[in-house]
């Protein structure tokens, strides 16, 4: 099994990031975030600390977050597209424009693609992982009924898009998300076709709650611009047994497989608090045959007060899960 961790923060992060440490401990590969806002004004801060990392032996994942807050795990990372471009917004079933760019608008896909590529130069990555592509959902208000998805939805099903979120809605948010991400593929391949794309669901242990686009992991799988996933385990906000919580969601991904065998990484949130149950965690994922884990994030699991104690187990873990 091959361990990886998140580096989330930002450019202020990477000053903190001890590389040394990491190959120290065992980890092999970093998943990088990088924001819309920040690659603006700080796009040479980012690209200085990952071709560091790079040279150090790390294979790099680049994590693009906020661009439109159609990639984004967090609604508070902010987006100046968002704010300077309002029509290109989703539209709810309510009739109000939501905080999202549209996935379907070509004008967002454009300035999308043209970022992917310009962030596929700068940065010596191996690949990206896509970080919740998805629509709108929240307390049943849904999204995007914006006229481009009207004429995409009625071009496929040959009736006029209803206000009600029924399966034929749910089918064409699941394909165009898959649109979305084959867009994003090309893009960096367009630079560089060695990268690979890994694509992270809403996280979820219930995948007919398919309320953001990502549920059908099969069709994600099966989409020849999918490298793999990244299943996120929800076991602290679900209070679900952490490792019951990952052999369900490894189970999960092997069964949308359809013979693809494409790889299932497995993203364990955690810190050295006891209750965090880190290092037993990563010895359920052990056991239930998981191929890489990634650990999330830096700042959670090196900068804590008690890190210091907790770095000596978890190098200790690593060691026996990776052998």
């Amino acid at each position: 099994m091959e361990v990886g961790i998140c580096i989330a923060g930002g450019v202020n992060e990477f000053s903190h990031v001890d590389l040394s440490l990491l190959t120290e401990v065992g980890i092999g590969s970093l998943f990088v975030g990088c924001y819309e806002n920040e690659m603006r004004w700080h796009a040479e801060e980012q690209a200085a600390f990952v071709r560091s990392a790079a040279a150090a032996g790390f294979e790099i994942c680049v994590v693009p977050w906020g661009y439109g807050k159609v990639v984004d795990p967090d609604p508070a990372i902010e987006s100046l597209y968002v704010d300077t471009n309002r029509g290109q917004l989703q539209i709810d079933s309510r009739g109000r424009r939501c905080a999202k760019a549209c996935p379907n608008n070509p004008r967002f896909l454009e300035w999308f693609a043209s970022n992917m590529r310009t962030t596929a130069w700068m940065l010596d990555a191996h690949g990206f992982l896509w970080d919740e592509p998805s629509f709108y959902f929240s307390r049943g208000t849904w999204a995007c009924r914006c006229e481009y998805c009207k004429r995409l939805f009625y071009a496929a099903e040959n009736y006029q898009m209803p206000h009600e979120l029924n399966e034929h809605v749910r089918a064409f948010r699941r394909f165009s998300i898959v649109m979305f991400v084959l867009s994003a593929a090309a893009a960096v391949h367009s630079v560089d076709p060695r990268l690979y794309s890994l694509v992270l669901p809403s996280p979820t242990l219930d995948t007919s709650q398919d309320h953001k686009g990502t549920g059908d992991w099969s069709l994600l799988l099966d989409s020849p611009a999918v490298d793999g996933l990244a299943l996120y385990v929800p076991w602290q906000e679900r209070q679900a047994d952490p490792a019951q919580a990952v052999r369900e969601l490894h189970a999960l991904g092997s069964r949308g497989q359809r013979n693809t065998n494409k790889p299932c990484h497995i993203w364990l949130p955690g810190s050295p608090r006891p209750q965090d149950r880190v290092t037993a965690n990563l010895l359920a994922a052990h056991e239930a045959g998981v191929s890489r884990v990634v650990l999330t994030d830096y700042s959670t699991m090196f900068r804590a007060p008690s890190a210091d104690r907790f770095v000596p187990l978890l190098r200790e873990t690593i060691s026996q899960v990776t052998q």
